[in-house]
């Protein structure tokens, strides 16, 4: 996967998570790790609130 793909994947999984999506369900739709997920949620959403 080159950088271009895994910020399309991190953005899809961004808005999923913003949107309130169940981790399996992002998980299956951007092949990204749990632990991806949570850093994901960790660093780009919960610091902006």
């Amino acid at each position: 996967m080159d950088i271009k793909d895994k910020d399309t994947v991190s953005n899809q999984a961004k808005q999923m998570l913003i949107q309130g999506e169940s981790w399996d369900t992002i998980m299956n739709a951007t092949g990204l790790r749990l632990k991806d997920l949570k850093r994901i949620q960790k660093d780009e959403i919960s610091s902006h609130f």
